[in-house]
């Protein structure tokens, strides 16, 4: 038997608690539009990896010693002209047939300082893609240059820079650097 009153708080209850559902469900509606939203808006590069990224890279290249910056970009094309053979013959104005020589060696920096660039733009989507734009008309422009290429170059750092950080996060730089060489490339053929 109820007591006096207590249907009166059990309807109640019934309906606080179907308004509480309710507002848990819009609310775990906007969680996930906002979390879908960030996902498309970052492109797969969440502010974590980017953050992940951008620690990194600082640990890696921010080193006052020229030397090892060219050592890491040195074995960067090493892998990428293992794997990519005919890609070395795009580099023959910059001597390739000689790693050694000053041309190749100032390559290897222009390159991993424009990767620099990139890297420390990868908050500033607006700048950041100017930039990629930038780059692909450069890129298209040569012949010969192909995403494949981009590809190799990509796979290439994912093989090398582990090498040189004890916290290479592998899936962070993946989800980031391939929307980055998929941006360059993306008219290439």
């Amino acid at each position: 038997p109820l007591r006096p009153g207590s249907q009166i708080w059990t309807t109640h209850s019934v309906r606080y608690t179907e308004q509480l559902t309710d507002k848990m469900m819009i609310g775990l509606f906007l969680v996930v539009v906002a979390l879908a939203g960030s996902a498309f808006g970052d492109e797969c590069c969440s502010a974590e990896d980017r953050r992940e990224i951008k620690f990194i890279w600082q640990r890696v290249w921010a080193s006052s010693f020229t030397d090892r910056k060219v050592a890491i970009a040195g074995a960067v094309f090493n892998d990428l002209f293992t794997h990519y053979p005919s890609a070395k013959a795009l580099f023959t104005g910059v001597k390739v047939e000689d790693p050694n020589s000053g041309e190749f060696r100032a390559h290897l920096v222009r390159v991993a300082n424009g990767l620099d660039n990139i890297i420390n733009l990868l908050d500033d989507t607006t700048v950041l893609y100017k930039q990629l734009e930038h780059l692909a008309d450069q890129h298209i422009k040569r012949p010969g240059v192909t995403k494949a290429y981009f590809e190799g170059i990509a796979g290439a750092f994912e093989r090398v820079l582990p090498q040189v950080s004890s916290c290479f996060n592998v899936e962070a730089w993946n989800r980031c650097f391939h929307r980055i060489t998929e941006k360059v490339s993306e008219h290439l053929p």
